[in-house]
């Protein structure tokens, strides 16, 4: 039964009990020419028996009418309640199923990627397998050669020395074939990592941003162009190139930022290699890591700069903003090539790591000769020697304010190297995005 059918039909209990209630009232009974003897009669009772029950049910009457209109009010402000709490699934399943539609389109990207990669190892395979074959039609092409050249009456000696010869070369002719079984083992081993993360990580995007795809509409390249209502935004930075998802910020600072970081409960594990690094990590729906190669393709698309929030276990906020930003490519190991200006209430910490490279505890790149500071930081990042900021660093949840010095995720000059941070954000916007903006 629907809710206004509820209302109806408790309207119409209203006015059938207040029917049946004055139909219960007895009626009043005169004569038509009464006697002084029947009006005296009529008297004695009306005041000790007529007015008392009339009184009574009269009130009854009232109350049960009263209980009544409040039921009807307790059911129309619940039928609102419940009108509005459809309408909110509604919204949430919309929701819901745009943002499974990006998921899908991800993982249509990443299929093809892995199927691409299936197709290589298949080669490589086979490419072994008739290494394998000529190397054995070598080795008996010389045996039966060896014996043919040995004259009959050879000694024993002779045979010896030969054969001797056969082993050496048969041997050098093993160990080459190892060396390259090794290296393709290798890379098949390499390419198998690669896919398989990329398969159970359906946020992370192929690090090929390039392929002979034209797109039908306008390129939307950065968070400046349009943020949905869930903050997912698809962005394609050239018409070549592959297109991945992001997830944008449109309240600080008038908005347009791209979160390339975001840390903010410690589930997610940030000492992680270099591959990883590379690739991205995380899912942009919570904590994650964007990856150096969509970094590096989105700086330098574009000049951007570079904003970074920071809180504390005491509730207090801290921004530091940088008018520049831009790292390099994977032959320079992604150094921090531009760095502007900065301004904020945070300190800056990070100027000291401008021209770094970047590190990860299986990929050594910082300044200090006789340590690795991604090793002896927990973490990664763009160490010099070592570090005045350390933002992928270690999570604590308990006793954050008495970590030891530099193994935290810290900003030094907001609460020192012995804090570790609750919440850190990093985005980046194009310069002059924030003009952009307000004049829409």
């Amino acid at each position: 039964m629907h809710f206004p059918s509820i209302l109806l039909t408790a309207f119409l209990a209203v006015q059938l009990s207040e029917r049946a209630l004055c139909q219960q009232l007895p009626p009043q009974k005169f004569q038509t020419h009464p006697t002084r003897m029947n009006v005296t009669n009529w008297n004695r009772h009306h005041r000790t028996s007529a007015a008392p029950r009339s009184d009574e049910m009269a009130n009854t009457c009232k109350d049960l009418l009263t209980n009544l209109h409040d039921r009807v009010s307790v059911l129309a402000t619940l039928d609102e309640d419940l009108r509005n709490r459809l309408e909110n699934i509604e919204n949430k399943m919309g929701q819901f199923e745009a943002s499974n539609l990006g998921r899908l389109d991800s993982l249509a990207v990443q299929q093809t990627d892995f199927l691409k990669r299936l197709d290589t190892l298949d080669y490589l395979e086979r490419q072994t397998k008739r290494n394998i074959d000529e190397l054995k039609e070598t080795v008996l092409r010389t045996a039966r050669q060896t014996n043919d050249r040995l004259p009959q009456m050879v000694s024993n000696d002779v045979k010896l020395d030969s054969l001797g010869s056969l082993l050496l070369s048969t041997r050098s002719a093993v160990n080459e074939l190892n060396n390259h079984l090794e290296t393709n083992l290798n890379k098949l081993t390499n390419m198998v990592t690669r896919g398989f993360k990329r398969v159970r990580n359906n946020n992370r995007q192929p690090t090929n941003f390039y392929d002979t795809r034209q797109p039908s509409e306008p390129l939307i390249t950065s968070c400046t162009q349009g943020v949905p209502s869930n903050g997912i935004l698809r962005l394609q930075l050239t018409p070549e190139s592959d297109p991945f998802y992001v997830r944008c910020e449109d309240e600080l600072f008038g908005g347009g930022w791209t979160i390339i970081q975001n840390r903010y409960n410690g589930k997610l594990n940030f000492y992680r290699s270099w591959l990883e690094y590379q690739t991205g990590f995380g899912n942009i729906g919570g904590e994650f890591f964007i990856g150096l190669d969509k970094l590096h393709a989105l700086t330098s698309s574009a000049v951007h700069e570079l904003l970074i929030t920071l809180q504390d276990f005491e509730g207090n906020s801290r921004y530091a903003r940088y008018s520049l930003f831009a790292i390099g490519n994977e032959k320079e190991d992604y150094a921090l090539n531009l760095l502007g200006e900065y301004e904020g209430d945070a300190g800056d910490s990070l100027t000291y790591h401008a021209g770094s490279k970047f590190s990860t505890f299986d990929n050594d790149n910082d300044g200090c000769v006789d340590c690795n500071c991604a090793q002896s930081r927990n973490g990664a990042w763009w160490y010099n020697w070592c570090d005045m900021s350390n933002l992928n660093g270690k999570y604590f949840e308990e006793n954050y304010n008495a970590t030891t010095p530099y193994q935290g995720m810290y900003w030094e000059k907001f609460n020192g190297p012995s804090y570790s941070l609750r919440a850190v954000r990093m985005m980046i916007r194009p310069v002059n995005a924030d003009s952009d903006l307000s004049s829409k």
